[in-house]
């Protein structure tokens, strides 16, 4: 089977050759142009031959005009629709429409998104999120709002330049926020609306659970083809997981320590995984990204318990 051919069978339950692998980290290319991170993105690719492409997302979502910080409500009035592709998020579409050219026939890639909550306060609120919950609830959730109609834009636009699908990070955990405003600020209507749009458009979108203390069991319905996890690192397990929903999983290296672990440890972990989930719907693949300054032989013995590995 071929790279697409393999993924694909995967999405669908079927017979695969052998199981499919992915990795990631932050390349540091925020500053680059759009040819020179695909250009690293496809130079990673081929080391380590990849069987799908996580494509990293570090360009920024502007700051508006102005500003250095959002922590006021009229800050948050400031918010306002944006034609993305006049942005710094232009670049990695950009990237994205060259990435598909390149592996087009080859294999297929995702494009990462922040959904809103982790947008609004990944680049512009930064400490004031908690606060601005608490006390202007209605001015965060038009700001929120807003946000997820530009993510919505970017993502559509993804699709069309390519990419199979978006993989939209998300962390609904208890270490980042409570329950309740998971549900206010997060789930609905933003994260479940912004999939509603993404319907019938592309074919592999990842659900990537952030965090340690999952709401894991309020997001098995959000409408992906796969779910992504720390295992590892907060869990659940991939066969817990895999008894809670039908989704194709991806997860199975210990991205927090994979620097520091041996190849024969890692080959370890690869068979644990992989006797957890069974011969199709999974995707061999960190909890997260790993650290940038993870040794090539490590990421190298991922790639060869995975060869070794027919199912």
């Amino acid at each position: 089977m071929n790279k697409i051919e393999r993924v694909r069978a995967i999405l669908a339950g079927q017979p695969v050759d052998r199981p499919a692998f992915s990795v990631w980290y932050h390349f540091g290319t925020q500053h680059a142009s759009p040819e020179k991170t695909a250009e690293v993105h496809l130079d990673f690719f081929e080391a380590y031959n990849l069987d799908l492409l996580k494509v990293m997302n570090d360009y920024d979502y502007p700051m508006p005009e102005g500003l250095e910080v959002v922590e006021t409500p009229e800050d948050l009035k400031r918010i306002g629709p944006l034609d993305v592709t006049r942005t710094p998020m232009g670049n990695q579409l950009k990237s994205v429409e060259i990435l598909a050219k390149k592996l087009k026939g080859k294999a297929l890639l995702v494009d990462t998104v922040f959904n809103a909550w982790n947008s609004l306060k990944r680049y512009m609120v930064k400490g004031a999120m908690s606060r601005l919950m608490a006390e202007h609830p209605e001015d965060l959730l038009a700001a929120l709002k807003i946000v997820n109609s530009n993510l919505i834009q970017y993502s559509l636009a993804s699709i069309e330049r390519g990419a199979a699908g978006i993989f939209l990070s998300v962390p609904a955990t208890a270490e980042t926020l409570k329950a309740e405003e998971y549900e206010k600020f997060m789930r609905r209507p933003f994260d479940v609306d912004l999939l509603k749009f993404l319907q019938g458009k592309g074919e592999c979108h990842i659900l990537h659970a952030h965090g340690e203390k999952l709401y894991l069991e309020r997001m098995l319905d959000y409408h992906v083809q796969v779910l992504s996890w720390a295992d590892l690192n907060g869990g659940p397990t991939i066969a817990q997981a895999r008894q809670k929903t039908p989704l194709t999983l991806m997860a199975g290296i210990d991205h927090v320590n994979f620097p520091n672990m041996s190849v024969k440890k890692v080959k370890e972990q690869v068979r644990a995984a992989l006797a957890q989930a069974g011969d199709t719907r999974f995707i061999l693949a960190p909890g997260c990204a790993i650290p940038t300054y993870s040794f090539t032989p490590l990421i190298k013995a991922i790639r060869a318990a995975v060869q070794k590995k027919s199912c």
